[in-house]
């Protein structure tokens, strides 16, 4: 009931809200419409006043454009530099102005004055250059006319030097013509000449051919004879190195002649001949009865040797010659060698060493390779190998050479034809210079090389692979000894007992020469004393 009685009075007073609020609002939209009409007054006055200024502008820009000889209608563009505004055409005139690489004129008076200046220049620099060029003009002609005076002297001095040459000219005419007839004559005597020269040199090359064919066979036929007289007679030129003095066939030792004087040096190794030999290094070696080492230089001539080798029915004795094919007292031979050192025991370090040894020196090799060198390793080239041979060189010592058949390894095939090419240039070398030719087996016989010791075991199968001569005699001196085997475990000698050796008191048999009377009991190396019973080392 209550709610019935307030609903009158709550709508009248919502009513009486939204009126002031109506009243309100239209006060401020009147009062507001008010001022914007003010503002808008202000602006139309504002517009008139901008229009006649625009106005006054553009009648302004008229005339400017006018006086600089634009269109009225081109465009001034403010800020442009391109072609197209006034801006920029009046920008680029103002910089050709200037001048090249300066900055533009700040405006068009500075430009005029410019201009002026620079018109008022080049009219002065004009007056300036005209002043010049008439005083040159007057120096010009001046030194025109001195020219001329000159010119005319010259072309006088040019008349008479014209006049001289026409008749130097005349007389080398003639000269000329009698050279010309000298020259044809000459030519058709030289023509004659090399006619005759040509047939002269045919018949001189057809003698030389001749001779040299001549040469040739003879060369051949001197070489064949030699080798056959070689072959036939084994003739030498050579003699002994020295004598053996004393031997002690106990210690396998022995004393020869030379020493230090003759340059002698320890390691040089001998042949020993027999004293009725039928000379010292031939081809054959009938006549070696057995090897020694010097191991010692104990004078002047005096030195000691060791026995390396000796045939057991020839035993070495005093005044027995030695011989070395590459040793001569105070002088150092040469040899060459070709082919590979290929004897059991020995190779090519150990064969120079002997070579150096015996005081020798080897001038030229062909290696194993089949490469020519010099016997100290340095390469040598197949022209300058064969002129190493020299009359200097004693002997060519041919190796193993190679045989094809033996292998068929094409490696090893061409190594045998290097070494068997180069070997044939050595060989025509030293036929020149009458070299002798010696197989390595036969020189290092002469040189009185002997294969070292060798170890032999008892249990090995097969036996004691050597045959001990001295181990026992025949009842008669002169006979041989045979081939007779020890059948002691090992010689007494080299046992534990110091039982000093037995005397011969006996005369010595005529057989065996001069030599020493204290015979060994068997033939073992004595600088192998302290031998084993598991172990016999045995000369050979």
């Amino acid at each position: 009931m209550a709610q019935q009685k307030n609903g009158p009075i709550i709508g009248l007073a919502i009513f009486v809200v939204l009126s002031i609020l109506f009243a309100v609002f239209w006060y401020m939209t009147w009062t507001d419409n008010q001022l914007k009409a003010v503002a808008l007054v202000n602006a139309a006055n504002k517009e008139q006043e901008l229009n006649g200024t625009v106005k006054d502008q553009l009648a302004q820009i008229t005339a400017l454009k006018s006086l600089i000889g634009e269109a009225e209608n081109a465009e001034v563009g403010v800020g442009d530099t391109t072609d197209e505004t006034i801006n920029g055409r009046v920008l680029k005139k103002l910089s050709e102005l200037a001048g090249d690489g300066t900055p533009a004129l700040p405006n068009l008076n500075s430009a005029l004055e410019k201009t002026a200046a620079e018109n008022d220049k080049n009219t002065y620099t004009a007056a300036d250059r005209l002043r010049m060029i008439n005083l040159k003009d007057t120096e010009y002609g001046q030194l025109g006319q001195s020219k001329d005076t000159v010119i005319a002297e010259h072309k006088a001095a040019r008349d008479k030097a014209e006049a001289e040459l026409v008749k130097q000219e005349a007389l080398h005419s003639e000269e000329m013509a009698k050279l010309e007839s000298e020259v044809k004559k000459l030519r058709a005597e030289k023509v004659e000449i090399e006619s005759q020269l040509a047939t002269y040199q045919a018949e001189k090359e057809r003698e030389v051919q001749d001779l040299q064919s001549d040469i040739a066979q003879k060369r051949e036929a001197i070489i064949a004879l030699q080798k056959r007289l070689r072959e036939k007679e084994d003739l030498t030129f050579d003699k002994p190195d020295g004598l053996i003095t004393s031997v002690d066939h106990e210690s396998n030792r022995c004393y020869i002649n030379i020493g230090s004087v003759d340059g002698l040096q320890a390691g040089v190794t001998f042949s020993v001949y027999t004293q009725a030999n039928s000379g010292v290094g031939k081809t054959s070696t009938g006549d070696i009865k057995g090897q020694i080492e010097v191991v010692d230089i104990l004078g002047d001539h005096r030195a000691e040797a060791r026995v390396t080798g000796q045939d057991p029915s020839r035993p070495i004795a005093a005044d027995d010659p030695i011989y070395s094919p590459i040793f001569q007292s105070g002088q150092a031979l040469e040899i060459a060698v070709a082919g590979r050192i290929a004897i059991d025991g020995l190779d090519r370090d150990q064969f120079h060493r002997l070579v150096s040894a015996a005081g020798g020196r080897i001038a030229v090799e062909v290696g194993d390779e089949g490469e020519f060198s010099d016997g100290k390793g340095q390469t040598l080239s197949s022209e300058d190998a064969p002129k190493r041979i020299t009359s200097r060189t004693r002997y060519l010592i041919i190796g193993d050479i190679g045989d094809d058949a033996d292998t068929n390894d094409p490696a090893l095939i061409d190594i045998y034809k290097r070494i068997q090419t180069n070997t044939s240039t050595l060989k025509n070398a030293a036929e020149n210079y009458g070299v002798y030719p010696v197989g390595l087996s036969t020189f290092l016989e002469h040189l009185g090389y002997k294969r070292r010791q060798i170890a032999w075991r008892p249990e090995a199968a097969g036996g004691f692979p050597s045959s001990l001569a001295h181990g026992s005699r025949s009842s008669s001196s002169g006979s041989s000894s045979g081939s007779r085997e020890s059948s002691a475990a090992i010689s007494g000698r080299f046992s534990s007992r110091k039982k000093p050796t037995s005397v011969s008191t006996g005369t010595t048999s005529s057989a065996f020469g001069n030599w020493s009377c204290r015979q060994p009991t068997v033939w073992f190396n004595p600088i192998h004393s302290k031998a084993t019973p598991a172990v016999r080392r045995v000369a050979f």
